[in-house]
């Protein structure tokens, strides 16, 4: 509760501090600060996700193709297309309300748009229930706090998705706020390289353990990690 409150009466002193910015730029990625919460604001001038970009940098060169699972509002995306020159790019994103800025971010950034499904990644093709969170980067398919609304999305499959894509994808980045747990291990079969962040806290530790155990009996090696996102490469 206290540092809940601490973080608000800091939330909103950045904001007022930086309110003449528009936008800000992350290793190359201009992103626009139109719309998001104070807390957002105040993590993307802090760098946003920088580790995973440079984990990122370390394992995926230009000639992969790559599906990224839960882009948010571009930011993988468009570091990764940016600075190592990736053409064969696919984003999927389950949040309907993300749209307008994931545009104009790459417009800011002076980056192509890539392929981008608008759809929620799951075990089957369905729909499921998903919550709009203020803070973007918390919208999920589970209940978290400070959601803002629930609404129902179409739900496919990584099969699905490979299978309507123009390239077939040799790389999968997945940040999919505890719903990583909910896809079979066998479905990561398709891909050589894996960079994967964990929601333990969301999920729970013993179905994060049976995915990372899953995804190693298929063949791959954690060889990296930084926070809660790790690296496997098909041995």
């Amino acid at each position: 509760m206290i540092t809940d409150i601490i973080r608000n009466v800091r939330d909103y002193a950045f904001a007022a501090a930086t309110a003449g910015k528009r936008s800000v730029t992350v290793k190359g990625a201009t992103l626009s600060l139109e719309g998001v919460s104070k807390r957002m604001r105040y993590v993307m001038f802090r760098g946003y996700e920088t580790r995973d970009a440079e984990l990122a940098e370390r394992f995926i060169t230009k000639t992969d193709k790559v599906l990224e699972a839960g882009s948010s509002i571009g930011f993988m995306a468009i570091t990764i297309i940016k600075n190592i020159g990736v053409s064969d790019y696919c984003m999927v994103e389950a949040n309907p309300r993300l749209g307008k800025i994931v545009r104009e971010n790459f417009r800011l950034s002076s980056v192509p748009f890539p392929i981008w499904k608008n759809v929620a990644v799951g075990a089957s093709d369905d729909v499921i229930s998903f919550g709009i969170s203020k803070n973007f980067w918390s919208s999920s398919t589970l209940a978290r706090e400070n959601e803002a609304e629930r609404v129902t999305v179409p739900m496919v499959s990584i099969p699905t998705l490979l299978s309507d894509l123009p390239f077939s994808p040799n790389v999968l980045i997945m940040d999919i706020e505890g719903a990583e747990t909910s896809i079979p291990a066998s479905d990561f079969r398709h891909f050589d390289k894996l960079i994967i962040e964990f929601h333990p806290k969301l999920s729970g530790a013993a179905p994060t353990d049976v995915l990372r155990r899953g995804i190693i009996d298929r063949g791959f090696k954690e060889v990296a990690s930084a926070g809660g996102t790790s690296v496997f490469l098909k041995a």
